[in-house]
């Protein structure tokens, strides 16, 4: 028996030490291996299932739909999923003025295990994404006439720009219109349609949220009609349409039906709550029902061209966007 004695006891006591220390090494090594496996492999699996580019896919959609004449990027980034299963994509916010796309900010979306899921907007120099509204023309509730959100001077503003210029503008109508209609009627001016609002029940087969006073009634959100968008079984976009004319319309209006037949298919907290698209199943049975019945555009093209609807009889609420140096391609 080995008697015990100073040396002994600092033997001991060192190779304890030791021993602790190489087994937290290694349960930390053990769990470090594990977090990696478990990272690796849920980011593996969102890659397979494609989570990225379908939240990217349908977030885009939203935007389009319920922001006039604003719409996401074609590429966006993405982060590493975290540990909680949140991924986060982000991508660029551009509106078209003239010929030109121009970036207004940026899109965060976050998309989360739990229902906390978000998109959030960054533009800089901008109080809010797009200040564009529209009234509807008649309410359906009563059947009486409604006026438009008229900003002022806007008439005497495009009259004072140069005409080496080109603008963005929007407009309502005093009554409500076949999307048809309104792209066949505006045919006849240098301009390009790049969205229109759509007329989908409200107050008789749903009530919408909304706000104004008691001679307008302003959607909110909007929800409109923008160029169609498809995508391929991996949730690229296959095709995108930029502006509604009478060639593609068609085809944008087929389209819009098909991405809301599939956001359908989804559960109510997914369009709801995350993009925000309320209402929606009431939206498109009407739609398919219908038809596509507008209430207004926006429109972008030369200011001298944006000056004859000055003169157009329907037009009401006219309000100025974006004003940008001549970048136009006449097509006559």
């Amino acid at each position: 028996m080995t008697e015990w004695n100073k040396d002994l006891e600092k033997r001991i006591l060192r190779k304890s030490r030791f021993t602790l220390t190489y087994r937290i090494l290694r349960i930390m090594l053990i769990v470090f291996l594990i977090y990696c496996v478990y990272i690796f492999s849920i980011n593996f699996v969102a890659q397979k299932l494609n989570i990225a580019n379908e939240n990217a896919y349908y977030s885009k959609l939203a935007i389009e739909w319920t922001v006039p004449n604003v719409r996401g990027d074609f590429n966006f980034e993405e982060e590493e999923m975290t540990l909680f299963g949140t991924k986060k994509i982000s991508y660029n916010l551009i509106k078209k003025v003239g010929n030109d796309d121009k970036v207004i900010g940026k899109a965060l979306v976050t998309k989360r295990l739990t229902n906390a899921s978000t998109i959030s907007f960054s533009h800089p120099g901008q109080q809010q994404l797009n200040e564009f509204s529209f009234s509807l023309p008649i309410d359906p509730r009563t059947g009486k006439k409604l006026e438009g959100n008229t900003w002022p001077n806007v008439w005497d503003t495009l009259a004072m720009l140069p005409e080496g210029t080109v603008g963005e503008m929007a407009f309502s109508t005093t009554s409500f219109m076949e999307a048809k209609q309104l792209i066949e009627t505006l045919d006849k001016y240098d301009l390009h349609v790049l969205w229109m609002p759509l007329y989908t029940g409200e107050f008789v087969n749903y009530e919408p949220s909304w706000s104004g006073r008691a001679n307008k009634l302003l959607m909110v959100p909007h929800f409109g009609l923008s160029g169609g968008n498809d995508r391929n079984e991996n949730y690229h976009q296959s095709s995108i349409i930029t502006r509604l004319d009478k060639e593609y319309l068609s085809e944008s209006e087929q389209l819009m039906l098909k991405n809301m037949e599939e956001l359908l298919t989804k559960s109510p907290s997914y369009y709801e709550q995350f993009l925000g698209l309320g209402h929606l199943e009431q939206k498109y049975q009407y739609l398919k029902k219908n038809g596509f019945t507008v209430y207004g555009a926006v429109v972008t093209g030369p200011v001298k061209e944006l000056l004859k609807l000055q003169d157009v009889s329907f037009i009401q609420g006219e309000q100025l966007g974006e004003v940008e140096l001549w970048n136009w391609q006449p097509e006559n």
